[in-house]
């Protein structure tokens, strides 16, 4: 077997769950198009800051767990039954909001999408709530095209820390370079 060169480009963005997979899409796109590797690295490393992620947790239990949240506000938010709300900034999840009730958490993520002007991508993902999910992304239909709205599985290594019932949204802006 002949061992063939292959070159590449490592994009740190710092995004994780469907926000870094909004990004590979994008790169891939932009790859079929014909640019090439440096156009395509340049050109997703600028949408790192165009890429948005809110998730809806049902219960900081996971968190605290996962020792992403400290085990005194575990208990807080259980005994109010919060549910948190946070956005990945730098990185780091950090609380965009908290509500107490689940349905209130889902109109939040809506509204957040709401404020956001030009979409180019938008996901929505689930843990264990593929019901939960397809009515938060037909509720966002009507702010984005329906038919271009991603739905995905969290996947494991982030669907540890959030726990049953996590709901992310994720999203890419236009034109923001």
């Amino acid at each position: 077997m002949v061992a063939t060169e292959c070159p590449v480009e490592v994009v740190d963005s710092e995004m994780v769950s469907m926000g870094l997979g909004l990004l590979a899409i994008e790169a891939a796109t932009l790859a079929n198009s014909g640019k090439g590797l440096q156009q395509v690295a340049e050109e997703v490393k600028q949408s790192i800051s165009s890429t948005h992620v809110w998730a809806l947790f049902d219960t900081l239990k996971y968190l605290a767990m996962g020792g992403r949240i400290g085990k005194a506000k575990a208990l807080f938010g259980s005994v109010l039954n919060v549910k948190p709300i946070l956005v990945v900034k730098d990185g780091e999840m950090a609380p965009a909001s908290q509500v107490r009730t689940r349905a209130k958490g889902i109109g939040m993520l809506c509204d957040f999408v709401n404020k956001v002007n030009d979409i180019q991508d938008l996901a929505v993902v689930h843990s264990t709530t593929p019901d939960e999910a397809q009515v938060l992304a037909d509720q966002i239909g009507a702010m984005f095209d329906r038919d271009r709205i991603r739905l995905a599985r969290l996947g494991p290594a982030l669907g540890v820390h959030g726990g049953p019932g996590a709901l992310v949204v994720a999203l890419r802006e236009k034109g923001i370079r």
